[in-house]
């Protein structure tokens, strides 16, 4: 701001500098480990008496139900927002409970010093919200997309920018909407790390993403096993993946592989308090054409402009301060330490990150053809398979080096046992999933279902 007023974002430069303030700050080193926060998304789903999915419960009645439990179960009132299209919020825990576009009900856990803290917080949110949900006869399901009802949704977010997300994703087809209203994924978000190490994490975050889809894959259709990954696959190619000078190594500093692919993104919306709202950008026009040229109504971008536009980037991963990784789909709860304890001993032991690093990095200028395959066949492709077993076993190595304590009891012995008895056999998730379909229905629903109190269980 300057003097009170916007401030334009100049030229690339001021491009940089800000990709480097708002994405890659300069924070104090953490001594160790460092912190770790988790975002997971379910599906609320009507169940029958036999336990059968009858329909997606729709927000405008789930979160009456949330705000009726607040007041009798030990959920934490939140300061719950209403009005001028805001989305219902509550404090749940440590962190948040919020909505998606499709109802789809998301937990994001406060940071925590450990994968430890991050995990409990998760694990007691959904068992409070499965009390509170479960008398009336709704479950929070975890899948990378809606297996069990198939039916779509309408977009439920009132918020402006909501149906100007939506009018930009259509005009580049009917990904958009299936991402807004029919996916779910298990963010694990690590820090960024000191300076000295930052260039290397963020390679080797953006090198076993493909590794990571193929082997959480949990949303089975005709043909793949994350239908979350194929979704976010056809949204948007100019804001969705790897960094391209990520990916030809023409850059090595993540700054600049940001700063260029934050100017070659299409402008997904254009914000002016009092000056039409919110505005759809168009396919096509890029925020380096918006700098270039401005906008016929909007004028030149600002810095307030920037940093919205970086907060639309969906790479795989991206940098916010910390490293949100993209590529788990929702998983059940038995499962959900194991991507979490596999990512923190590939990323926080030095060790482990380097021979991982050394694994992975000669397929660098093959990631975005990973990552489709990682969608469509998953560790079920032979070099997947083996760069997955390979990589692995090196972060099990660097997950038993961490601090005691740092991991959940047994954390270890379940991520052995999930490669076992999945991974080292060409499977996945989505596999067990496929086949509790194929019994029915409720099976899938119980496979993917929150734990349930005792009175409600299936």
């Amino acid at each position: 701001m300057n003097g009170g007023r916007p401030q334009t974002v100049r030229d690339p430069d001021h491009v940089r500098q800000i990709v480097a303030e708002t994405c890659f700050p300069s924070l104090p080193a953490a001594a160790g480990p460092g912190r770790v926060g988790l975002e997971l998304e379910t599906f609320p789903v009507r169940v029958a008496a036999d336990g059968s999915p009858v329909e997606r419960v729709l927000l405008s009645e789930l979160a009456p139900l949330l705000d009726d439990s607040i007041h009798d179960t030990p959920l934490v009132p939140g300061g719950v927002r209403r009005g001028a299209g805001a989305s219902p919020e509550w404090q749940l825990g440590g962190g948040r409970l919020t909505f998606e576009p499709g109802g789809q009900l998301e937990h994001s856990t406060a940071p925590h010093p450990s994968p430890s803290g991050a995990l409990a917080e998760l694990d007691g949110g959904a068992a409070r919200l499965a009390d509170a949900l479960g008398p009336h006869g709704v479950v929070l399901a975890s899948a990378g997309t809606d297996v069990w009802t198939r039916r779509p949704v309408p977009q439920q977010l009132a918020a402006p920018r909501y149906p100007a997300m939506a009018a930009y994703f259509d005009r580049r087809g009917p990904h958009g909407a299936m991402m807004m209203r029919d996916t779910c994924a298990l963010q694990v978000n690590l820090d960024l790390g000191p300076p000295g190490e930052r260039e290397e994490r963020w390679l080797v975050a953006n090198l076993v993403a493909p590794v990571a889809c193929a082997t959480f894959a949990a949303s089975p259709v005709a043909g793949a096993v994350s239908a979350r990954a194929l979704i976010w696959q056809g949204v948007d190619p100019t804001r969705t993946g790897f960094p391209r000078a990520l990916v030809d190594g023409s850059a090595a500093d993540p700054v600049d592989q940001l700063t260029l692919a934050a100017l070659g993104a299409d402008v997904l919306l254009v914000r002016r308090e009092g000056v039409g709202g919110w505005a759809a950008g168009r396919p096509g026009w890029t925020f380096a054409d918006w700098l270039r040229e401005g906008h016929p109504d909007h004028g030149a971008p600002t810095d307030d402009d920037l940093r919205y536009h970086l907060t639309t980037l969906f790479l795989e991963v991206r940098a916010r301060g910390f490293m949100e990784l993209r590529a788990v789909d929702a998983l059940p709860a038995p499962l959900r330490a194991v991507p979490v304890t596999l990512l923190a001993g590939t990323l926080e032991d030095p060790r482990a990150r380097a021979q991982v690093r050394h694994v992975l990095e000669p397929y660098r200028d093959r990631l975005p053809a990973l990552w489709q395959r990682a969608a469509t066949a998953g560790v079920g492709d032979p070099a997947l398979c083996a760069l997955a077993v390979e990589a692995w076993s090196f972060a099990l190595d660097g997950a038993s080096r961490l601090p005691r304590g740092h991991l959940p009891p047994g954390s270890l012995a379940l991520a052995e046992a999930f490669l076992d008895r999945l991974t080292l056999r060409g499977r996945c998730p989505a596999d067990e999933l496929r086949a509790a379909l194929a019994d029915g229905a409720a099976y899938a629903l119980a496979w993917a279902a929150q734990p349930l109190t005792t009175r409600t269980r299936l």
